[in-house]
């Protein structure tokens, strides 16, 4: 079987062009492409940097660059050079652009007075060869360490391809790891083990990447079963978690479901909350990929989506996932079920205060409880939901706190949550939707005050309140004091945060002139490097960080330089 799968390796990189390693250095993984997150799949892979930023990075073939990306969120500081073979790369999380770039970027920030920013040059701007030095590689954005995230697009459709098809050179013999299975009886009257509810169960290995049921060789079912399973790729002397490139199902021997991670469309990233066991993932922190597939779950990758099976009295199945990453190894895990008389089981008893919400739109689209609100498209939900409702009071807050649902669940689209404030607090444009989380943690949600009511659209369910935010940021001088000479220094750097709406925006001045700041979010930190705008002597430094309700704190100093 592996000799097969290295044959389809090969048959598919064939039909695309081969590229040049953006280092200089050997490719390890930190990430595979297409790995099944949370919210998202992962679109690139991602490339160690041996633990530095500063690395050189090159245009992997011939184009332009068509866009150039600054952000203290995602991708950072990034690049995304349209090549003249169809294809798109991008490059995230540079320390810095390459010069020319690096130029023109600082003069359309200081033109349009602002660091977050998305450009779009003309192709004939940055023109750039296979082999041409575009940036250094860092640790810009949402980056967890330093590494590159590197990326293909088909250009016309903009979807993310497996960067591995273009020649890209990696070492691996080693099998993806399995770490448990799950089974999951559907229907209110299936059973495991004469009960109702789902089943986790721990696997041992024989070494060889043939796994089986710890001390359990089969397990008792009736009625409609399907599957899951947690596993995880390691790429070749890399001990990072990745994501395998193909999970399959097979039931008495037959294909019954598969994902193949070859390409995705970036619509369809969050339909992996439906893949995943996600009210497992949220109490337990564990990844399981179910082989139930929801109504509403249109993910691509999907390509078998038969991944449950019926069993009556007398039945034996034999279950097996087999699992295999990009260079064709595989493992295995291997149990029975066993079919048993059906066991009478009292139904869930659903209280009034739940809704049943149609997936398709055509029930419960709109609910209303006292003055809280909450409306769902069609699609909203990747399955028909009972959902569970309630109010209760609570003090310090700027009205009633609403449940509708709970952390467990997960949504494909947004659903758009307004609540009306207790009458002290009609019209206060301070106000924004918070959600209390089942250790009593608050957090924003934002919100815009519309008609009388705070509106907001989230992902989040759970417990919803109006809250109040009047507390401005805080900022501080973190490499310097008021009145300090700063000639021994290269920037100015201070720390900034808010602790319920967040950072808004953010300038800094030398003697009233706008001067950039860039902004580091996940370090808190906002600094100015040193540019012609200090001049020499005194120099008046105003900063000036509002959160999301427009709450303002200005921070003045004189530096010496």
């Amino acid at each position: 079987m592996l000799l097969v799968m290295a044959a389809l390796g090969l048959t598919a990189q064939e039909k695309y062009p081969k590229y040049r390693n953006p280092l200089d250095i050997p490719i390890y993984l930190s990430a595979t492409f297409a790995e099944i997150r949370p919210n998202h799949v992962h679109s690139g892979i991602d490339i160690k940097t041996q633990g530095v930023e500063g690395k050189n990075v090159y245009a992997v073939a011939d184009g332009y660059i068509s866009r150039i990306g600054v952000s203290p969120y995602g991708y950072g500081n990034v690049l995304y050079i349209t090549q003249n073979d169809g294809y798109t790369t991008v490059y995230g999380h540079l320390q810095r652009f390459s010069g020319n770039v690096a130029r023109y970027v600082k003069q359309y920030q200081y033109k349009h007075k602002k660091y977050t920013s998305q450009i779009y040059p003309e192709k004939e701007k940055f023109p750039v060869k296979r082999g041409d030095l575009i940036g250094y590689s860092g640790n810009s954005g949402g980056s967890g360490g330093p590494h590159l995230h590197f990326e293909v697009r088909n250009t016309k459709s903009e979807k993310p391809v497996n960067p591995l098809f273009f020649g890209l050179k990696i070492e691996d013999n080693v099998k993806p790891l399995i770490q448990g299975v799950s089974a999951y009886p559907l229907g209110e009257t299936s059973t495991l083990e004469g009960d109702i509810q789902p089943m986790y169960f721990s696997v041992t290995d024989d070494g060889n990447g043939r796994y089986s049921l710890k001390d359990k060789p089969y397990v008792y079912a009736n009625g409609e079963i399907s599957f899951g399973i947690c596993t995880y790729d390691q790429v070749g002397t890399s001990t990072n978690k990745n994501g395998p490139y193909l999970y399959e199902l097979y039931l008495d021997d037959a294909l019954a479901f598969q994902v193949k991670c070859d390409d995705f469309s970036f619509s369809e990233s969050r339909y992996v909350n439906s893949l995943l066991d996600y009210r497992h993932y949220k109490q337990k922190k564990s990844s399981y990929v179910r082989t139930e597939t929801d109504p509403f779950n249109k993910l691509g990758m999907i390509t078998k989506r038969n991944g449950t099976v019926k069993v009556a009295e007398g039945d034996t199945v034999n279950v097996c996932f087999k699992i295999s990453d990009y260079m064709g190894n595989s493992s295995t895990a291997k149990f029975k079920l066993v079919g048993v008389a059906p066991v009478e089981v009292t139904p869930v008893e659903h209280r009034r205060s739940e809704y049943f919400v149609k997936a398709d739109g055509s029930l419960n689209s709109n609910i209303t409880i006292e003055d809280f609100s909450v409306s769902m498209e069609k699609g909203t939900f990747f399955r028909d939901e009972w959902v569970q409702t309630g109010q209760r009071d609570e003090k310090g807050c700027c009205s009633r706190i609403y449940r509708f649902g709970d952390e467990g669940m997960t949504t494909f689209k947004n659903l758009v949550v307004r609540i009306r404030p207790f009458e002290e607090w009609a019209g206060d444009k301070r106000l924004f939707i918070a959600t209390i989380d089942d250790k009593g943690k608050v957090s924003s949600l934002g919100g815009t005050l519309k008609n009388g009511a705070v509106e907001t659209k989230t992902h989040t369910m759970g417990e919803y309140v109006l809250k109040i935010d009047s507390i401005a940021p805080t900022v501080k001088a973190s490499n310097f004091k008021d009145g300090q000479s700063v000639k021994g220094l290269k920037s100015l750097r201070f720390k900034i945060s808010d602790d319920m709406t967040g950072i808004e925006t953010y300038d800094i001045y030398l003697d009233d002139v706008w001067v950039l700041g860039q902004y580091d979010a996940k370090n808190s930190l906002l600094y100015y490097e040193f540019d012609e705008k200090m001049k020499k002597g005194t120099n008046n430094v105003k900063v000036v960080v509002t959160d999301g309700v427009g709450n303002k704190k200005t921070l003045k100093a004189k530096v010496v330089y």
